[in-house]
């Protein structure tokens, strides 16, 4: 299968991280057929060059698919990789650039190379990982307080991967595994020094080669573990990363919000709910949203419905924001949230009520795979109620074509038996995405949702000032708890 497309020369930059270093070199031993594919070890002399080089090349001997060279001097990140790829790597063959600190997975290669061969609009194509930023996987987590061990990734990714499309396309590929078709380093040169010595260059390269037709793509079925940042130390990485998204959002001001679209509209459903599908713990996590305002009857049944839950139920009780202060009142020691939380999923999304705006209904469509209603729209024949209820009777309609359980209220026992009974049923991929974009391009179509095409003076500024000033910054999101 290999022998049937491009040879890509595999880069891999070298700094520091010798640890890194070494297992990414015996990943590639294993996993890369060098009968078609080259890989250069590039050099950027870091404080342990010499260490560094008589570990390399004590690793790869006299392998004959190894190339290593050796800068003069330190180039930074963005000069190093420019160097291997515009002078030292005269194959012509497609490039991948690989951070040393990655652990490739057996077949990522070919599936990468098959992915990029499927389309001639694809310029670059990135795997998924379980750290990098949009291509992780999982991206929202069921319980985002725990850590996300590389073998939770690989299970997870190993299940559900062949219900993934084989690509997604992204508005940028993440640099750690960025596969990038040689006609695009041949049209457009590689990586602006703008960026020198790091962060942002990918996405650069990506929005310039997009503005010219091509795309970029997340290879869905594709794994590559990687450590992450470990090239620059206090302040200096931070100041760089927020100086170089000032220049991106400059350069293109639709930059958020094309991330905005991608992660609100582009990602596949089973990607965006890929950690329920299978649970790392026997814990049933449950959204309650309260659809209206926080009534008698309303907290009565939230504390019979939290009293019914046992310890292996956590239930997060999601409030319209006006409503915050008052459910903390009347519901002390719940866990309370606006609208969920961006980066976390549950296992079933319960609507504690009649949903009387499209909102609520898009806040349930991004919480969970599986939904509960309880006490939906009743649709009565007289006109007088149909006209009164004709918005929530048409949320309805949408909710009833995507339900999993529908009930009336009939206590906090019943409904919690009822969300085992949900959480237990498998998920249908085929349903859920039909849900998924049902509901997203309504979302869009009615402005609920925005994405902007551009960028603030005061987000530029505040980017200009935090770069100078990264520890101000970051004690200031703490305390306003606006973390990162």
């Amino acid at each position: 299968m290999t022998r049937d497309r491009r040879a890509v020369t595999i880069v891999v930059p070298v700094y520091d991280d010798l640890p890194g270093l070494e297992r990414c070199i015996e990943a590639l031993l294993e996993t890369v057929d060098f009968s078609v594919d080259r890989v250069l070890l590039a050099n950027d002399v870091g404080p342990r060059v010499d260490v560094i080089e008589a570990r390399i090349l004590e690793l790869v001997g006299d392998h004959d698919g190894f190339e290593y060279a050796r800068n003069a001097r330190n180039l930074g990140f963005v000069g190093n990789c420019n160097r291997a790829v515009l002078e030292l790597d005269g194959t012509g063959n497609d490039v991948l650039l690989l951070n040393s600190d990655t652990v490739p997975m057996p077949g990522f290669l070919d599936e990468m190379t098959a992915v990029l061969a499927s389309d001639d609009v694809i310029g670059v194509v990135c795997a998924r990982s379980d750290n990098a930023t949009i291509a992780s996987f999982p991206y929202a987590r069921r319980n985002p307080s725990a850590n996300l061990a590389p073998r939770r990734t690989r299970e997870l990714h190993g299940r559900t991967k062949y219900l993934l499309p084989r690509h997604t396309v992204s508005p940028v590929a993440m640099g750690f595994c960025f596969l990038i078709r040689r006609e695009m380093i041949d049209r457009f040169g590689l990586f602006d020094e703008v960026f020198s010595p790091g962060y942002g260059e990918e996405n650069d390269f990506c929005l310039r080669i997009n503005e010219e037709g091509f795309t970029s793509v997340l290879a869905n079925r594709a794994l590559v573990l990687h450590t992450g940042s470990t090239s620059f130390s206090g302040d200096r990485g931070p100041s760089l990363r927020l100086e170089h998204e000032r220049i991106l959002l400059e350069r293109y001001p639709f930059y958020g919000g094309a991330v905005a679209l991608f992660l609100a509209r582009y990602r596949d459903a089973v990607d965006v709910f890929a950690d329920a599908f299978l649970p790392d713990d026997d814990v049933v996590r449950v959204a309650l949203h309260l659809p209206g305002d926080l009534t008698d009857e309303l907290v009565t049944r939230v504390r019979s419905t939290l009293a019914a839950a046992s310890d292996d139920m956590v239930v997060t009780v999601i409030v319209p924001r006006s409503q915050v202060r008052a459910a903390r009142q009347a519901l002390p020691g719940a866990s309370i949230a606006v609208g969920g939380r961006p980066r976390q999923i549950f296992d079933v999304a319960v609507a504690l009520g009649a949903l009387t705006t499209f909102a609520q209904l898009s806040a349930l469509n991004a919480n969970a795979p599986r939904w509960v209603l309880v006490d939906p729209v009743s649709h009565d024949h007289r006109w007088s109620l149909a006209v009164a209820n004709h918005r929530a009777s048409a949320i309805d309609r949408i909710l009833r074509r995507f339900e999993n359980h529908s009930t009336v209220w009939h206590g906090g026992d019943d409904l919690v038996k009822m969300v085992r009974m949900a959480a237990s049923s498998e998920i249908d991929p085929v349903a859920l995405r039909a849900r998924w974009h049902a509901v997203s391009d309504i979302a869009e179509a009615t402005g609920l949702l925005v994405h902007r095409a551009t960028v603030s003076i005061r987000r530029l500024t505040a980017l200009t000032f935090g770069a100078r000033s990264p520890r101000l910054v970051a004690r200031i999101r703490a305390i306003t708890g606006r973390g990162a």
